[in-house]
């Protein structure tokens, strides 16, 4: 993984059709909050829906399949955890989802879920992120 101005190029390097390979924005277990140290970027701001907005391009000339999660937590643990298939082609994909903010939610996390089809090195590159609070 690399990161550069708001962009981050990943490639998955499977071994196994069976790997579960994740890229995680904050830290820590799914289960549980990110620590103190991402607290103030991972608050939950008031409001009725979160927006999610970003563009991931895709290198080589076949397409791939990423899950997309999105997590909401309280103080100590996770409150709510929404999935969203994307179906990725080859070059710049936009990806905009919406998901209902739990009530008593005070943090977000989000992970990619890289949905191995082949064995071969496979890089994407992960760009602006903007989650919205309405």
């Amino acid at each position: 993984m690399r990161e550069e101005a708001y962009k981050t190029e990943v490639t998955f390097l499977p071994k196994a059709e069976t790997d579960s390979i994740y890229v995680q924005l904050f830290d820590l277990k799914f289960e549980i909050p990110p620590s103190k140290i991402f607290l103030t970027d991972a608050k939950i701001e008031d409001g009725e829906e979160i927006g999610i907005e970003t563009q991931i391009f895709v290198e080589g000339s076949k397409g791939i399949a990423l899950e997309l999660y999105f997590m909401q937590y309280g103080d100590v643990e996770r409150l709510s955890n929404k999935r969203f298939r994307l179906t990725l082609e080859p070059g710049m994909n936009q990806v905009r989802e919406t998901v209902k903010r739990i009530e008593d939610a005070k943090y977000f996390k989000m992970s990619y879920k890289y949905v191995v089809d082949t064995l071969e090195p496979v890089t994407i590159r992960l760009d602006d992120l903007y989650v919205t609070f309405a």
